[in-house]
């Protein structure tokens, strides 16, 4: 009993210095790689998740060849996203156009441990009723039917990034940070390639209840202003569960910041978690997505 506890204490003691030890070798790493060294090491690792890294934004967005492309779109993936820890405000704009059922929907909100913003456009085979549309499945458009999607994201007035790019799905997710869907505003401008295409949106903007005021026009393009959402929105928003997750969402967040505290920019801090501990890495690349 008395040799057991001093080797049981000899071993903590090791471990701890062995830990502290380690954490000056990935410090020591740190510092001695440029920049860009870093850039190009993280955009390598999250290249199979289908995103990149915007250092001018500090947020990760998915790349125009993502995986994600070949799997398309259906509302199941909008009332199931507390299932992956996401809560948002979701806006499906539909509209027909040369024969089939276009969808172009808006996203914002808490995405796990990202705060972020999404724009997608999608088409069903053929045309769509709208009893049909939260059953049918749609598909992601070939290069030159994309539109040029812009838009920023305000957090309480103020701006947190602004990406733009023609593009079948714009995202961008500020890693770490915690907010409520309803504190998030989203600008969005869509340029079409098409002018018909433009009218046809237009009409399914106002169908789904947008006012005057709520989005401007401008030859190809429209400008939608998203606060509240006009679409029915997935029957967990507002529940219990919805609490409980954001709950989850907000203890991530700390508990990144807290592990990552010795740094200040998204480089250095990703690139300590990953040396460190590679599997909190991969959790906070899979919750871009997942």
């Amino acid at each position: 009993m008395y040799i057991i506890f001093p080797c049981i204490l000899f071993v903590m003691i090791l471990c701890s210095l062995l830990m502290v030890w380690r954490k000056k070798c990935i410090i020591k790493k740190i510092c001695c790689m440029s920049v860009q060294e870093k850039l190009c090491r993280l955009n390598e690792l999250v290249n199979p998740f289908g995103f990149e890294y915007l250092l001018s934004q500090d947020i990760f967005t998915s790349r125009k060849d993502a995986w994600q492309r070949d799997f398309g779109y259906c509302w199941l993936y909008d009332k199931s996203a507390d299932l992956a820890n996401m809560v948002f405000d979701c806006e499906p704009i539909y509209f027909d156009y040369e024969g089939c059922t276009w969808m172009i929907e808006l996203w914002k909100g808490q995405y796990g441990i990202n705060v972020g913003a999404e724009i997608g456009i999608y088409r069903a085979d053929g045309l769509v009723s709208r009893n049909q549309r939260t059953t049918a499945m749609f598909h992601t458009v070939p290069d030159n039917d994309l539109p040029f999607f812009e838009y920023t994201l305000f957090r309480e007035s103020c701006s947190m990034y602004r990406i733009a790019q023609r593009h079948w799905w714009l995202t961008g997710f500020r890693l770490g940070e915690f907010s409520s869907p309803r504190m998030l505003t989203m600008d969005a401008a869509i340029r079409f390639p098409q002018r018909a295409m433009r009218d046809a949106f237009l009409q399914g903007l106002k169908n789904a209840g947008y006012q005057e005021n709520e989005f401007s026009l401008r030859r190809n393009t429209i400008v939608i202003h998203f606060t509240t959402p006009h679409s029915p929105q997935p029957v967990s928003r507002g529940s219990i569960q919805e609490a409980a997750v954001q709950k989850v969402n907000q203890a991530n967040c700390e508990l990144y910041r807290k592990v990552t505290e010795d740094y200040t920019d998204t480089l250095d801090k990703l690139e300590y978690l990953e040396n460190l501990a590679p599997e909190l890495f991969e959790f906070c690349m899979h919750s871009l997505y997942a």
